[in-house]
């Protein structure tokens, strides 16, 4: 029997609130992308060769560090909505692996009936694809919200550079509850740890023909926080293409993502939430900067 779903009064609007924290922080970083003449990426840049200013007003830079690798939470809804049959999420998940590309480091969990660690951060991708097997139905419902609140909760305790990010194998079926605290605690979490969530969500159930309930409504919210894009389905076939073709796009940022710098600064004291930044390198190459390295 599917339970009914209990949950604090969660909305888009609510979630996706400005952050003014994020403006306010006194430390702020910026990624570096830097190459030679012949197209070929500088690894050895240093802090005394970087200048950041915020409107024309120099800051001070504090650290120049490699950005590091990708880092992907992978949450499974093994509940029975999305392993009847199991074939076409196990299909998906190895195809989803195999689309990664070397060095991104990878962790599985499955979320029925509550978050369990299958396989914790590796980059060893036969061993994910051989943790697949492991996966077995559970009669029980995932625990989506609260396995998201976990993830990022990792996430935030991960003191270690990487692009963090964050995959959602869920359904709109199950329990959730939601404390008031937790959601501007997940908010303001993906904003400063720059985490990308996106999520797959099967609909199915009683409200199948609606896609109504409190799992869509966080899965959209927190994909468009953050960057990330949430798709719907119906089907258990689905998966089987439609997870290949994430771990696709992930592998195309993960891409785009390497041999990238991460420059803290300390911001001025009077900072525009909208400021102009500036960076320049004391050496004769090229540079392409961004806020979220992304």
């Amino acid at each position: 029997m599917h339970r009914m779903l209990r949950y604090a009064a969660l909305t888009g609007g609510l979630l996706l609130t400005s952050a003014p924290w994020a403006a306010a922080q006194k430390t702020q970083q910026i990624f570096l992308r830097a190459t030679g003449a012949n197209g070929a990426p500088v690894t050895d840049l240093q802090a005394s060769e970087v200048k950041v200013t915020e409107d024309n007003v120099a800051c001070k830079v504090l650290k120049v560090e490699p950005a590091g690798p990708t880092k992907v939470q992978v949450l499974v809804d093994n509940g029975e909505i999305n392993t009847n049959p199991i074939n076409s999420l196990r299909d998906g998940l190895q195809a989803f692996f195999e689309k990664l590309p070397q060095g991104t480091e990878v962790s599985l969990y499955t979320t029925a009936p509550q978050g369990r660690p299958i396989v914790k951060n590796t980059t060893d991708k036969k061993k994910l694809i051989d943790a697949i097997a492991i996966i077995a139905p559970d009669r029980g419902a995932g625990s989506f919200f609260e396995s998201l609140l976990d993830a990022v909760d990792r996430i935030d305790r991960d003191k270690t550079p990487g692009f963090p990010m964050i995959v959602a194998i869920g359904s709109n079926v199950g329990v959730e509850t939601i404390r008031d605290r937790d959601i501007p605690d997940i908010q303001q979490k993906i904003v400063k740890d720059g985490i990308r969530v996106d999520v797959v969500l099967m609909t199915g159930g009683t409200n199948k023909s609606s896609g109504t309930g409190s799992q869509p409504e966080i899965g959209m919210a927190v994909t468009k926080l953050s960057g990330g894009r949430y798709e719907n389905i119906n089907s258990t076939t689905r998966l089987a293409t439609l997870l290949p073709e994430v771990g696709e796009r992930i592998a195309q940022a993960a891409t785009r993502q390497q041999n990238q710098y991460r420059v803290t600064y300390e911001a001025p004291a009077k900072r525009n939430a909208s400021a102009n930044v500036g960076v320049s390198v004391a050496r004769d190459i090229t540079i392409a900067t961004s806020h979220d390295g992304r």
